[in-house]
């Protein structure tokens, strides 16, 4: 790692997609600050970070965090943070549930965003990548409110985009197909649910997914902005 080592911040990194991008990342020679509400162990140049992003004094201090490490400076900041409850049939979500995942999926981007995009502008450039969902566009059965969250984020991110041209900072969404503990745990769940395991073709390992992110964090995709790409479903 050195001096012009791309600075990139990780929320949601300590497991599946977050986990394996902070450690391609790092691999890659990317200084990372990786955050999540369960801490990894660090090394030289991934530090993981405790996070709850539903609090804002804990979005305040990994902000303060992300400026000592980084320097003051980030190139790229991934979002990835969710929820795995609220699975239910619409008419039977638990209220309490569904404002648990919309807290961290959706309104945990938007203090994320307040926290680290200033900086970003005033450095001129950087990307910004949010994990969207193909249930934001689909009726994906018993995951009302997690599409209803992953909409949501969707949507905010492309106003997030179009208000942040001419400042050389760009935001783009990804919904990735792989086999992570978040699909895992909501087969089982919808499993419980219906009495029977869910049908469902087997998802591509994450590693699959890592070569999309890295090129919209890096300049070659400088001129890709406001767009939702989505991973073909096997």
């Amino acid at each position: 790692m050195n001096q012009n080592s791309p600075r990139t911040v990780i929320i949601g990194a300590s497991s599946g997609f977050g986990a394996a991008l902070a450690e391609h990342l790092a691999a890659a020679d990317h200084r990372v600050l990786a955050g999540s509400r369960r801490e990894r162990p660090s090394t030289t140049s991934l530090r993981h970070v405790r996070l709850d992003v539903s609090c804002a004094q804990s979005v305040s201090d990994f902000a303060q965090a992300a400026d000592a490490h980084l320097g003051g400076q980030l190139d790229g900041l991934v979002f990835c943070a969710s929820d795995s409850g609220a699975v239910a049939r619409a008419w039977e979500v638990n209220t309490e549930d569904a404002a648990r995942l919309l807290d961290i999926s959706l309104l945990g981007f938007v203090r994320i965003v307040n926290a680290f995009v200033p900086t970003m502008k005033n450095s001129g450039r950087g990307s910004i990548v949010c994990v969207g969902s193909q249930a934001a566009r689909t009726c994906l059965g018993l995951l009302s409110v997690y599409g209803a969250a992953k909409a949501g984020l969707e949507h905010y991110t492309r106003c997030l985009a179009h208000e942040l041209h001419g400042t050389g900072v760009r935001a783009n969404v990804i919904g990735i197909a792989a086999e992570t503990d978040l699909a895992q745990t909501h087969r089982a769940a919808k499993a419980e649910l219906r009495g029977r395991p869910s049908t469902h073709p087997p998802l591509p390992p994450v590693a699959d997914n890592l070569p999309l992110a890295r090129w919209l964090l890096s300049d070659d995709a400088a001129h890709i902005t406001g767009q939702t790409i989505e991973a073909r479903l096997p």
